[in-house]
């Protein structure tokens, strides 16, 4: 009986937190528009939505499709990561954002036995409830896994720094 109440208190808490995570989302897309100088009218048309689409995302009644972000990415250079989870700056510098966002084309190789399965979900995600369901199940991720997460981006930055620093030096050696 109490491990039945216990995972009917986990669901509590975990949607409790993706509640609270639409509302962060939302209050940032809001930001985000304002920042833009933009009506929720004119984002609206921008995205060839009705209005209460953009009402219902400042509000964290849902999260925003990943044809958005990737359209904001792409037109105004906003950092999906700022969006999602407050992480880093609003936007994106220079040629950061240019092309595809990683949302839309990540690093899969071809060969890459998760080729297919990449593959089979660029397909389901054109299908909009299939889409918000993945966007919900990936921020559902960033709360439970947020340390791990944490860990493999500042390991990433690491990396990045040893590099700049690796090729600064191989310049100054020249």
């Amino acid at each position: 009986m109490k491990s039945k109440k216990k995972k009917i208190e986990k669901t509590v808490e975990q949607t409790s937190e993706l509640k609270n995570l639409k509302q962060e989302i939302g209050e940032r897309f809001k930001s985000f528009r304002l920042d833009k100088k933009k009506a929720q009218h004119v984002l609206a048309s921008e995205l060839q939505v009705h209005q209460s689409t953009v009402t219902n995302i400042e509000r964290g009644s849902t999260f925003p499709k990943v044809s958005y972000l990737d359209y904001f990415l792409k037109k105004y250079g906003l950092n999906l990561n700022w969006l999602v989870s407050g992480i880093e700056k609003q936007y994106m510098e220079g040629t950061e954002y240019k092309g595809s966002s990683r949302i839309m084309a990540p690093d899969v190789e071809y060969d890459s036995h998760q080729y297919d399965k990449y593959q089979e979900l660029k397909t389901l995600m054109r299908i909009p409830v299939i889409e918000q369901v993945i966007f919900a199940k990936l921020s559902e991720c960033k709360i439970l896994f947020k340390d791990e997460i944490k860990e493999y981006l500042d390991n990433q930055e690491k990396e990045e720094r040893g590099k700049k620093i690796k090729a600064s030096r191989a310049k100054v050696k020249r």
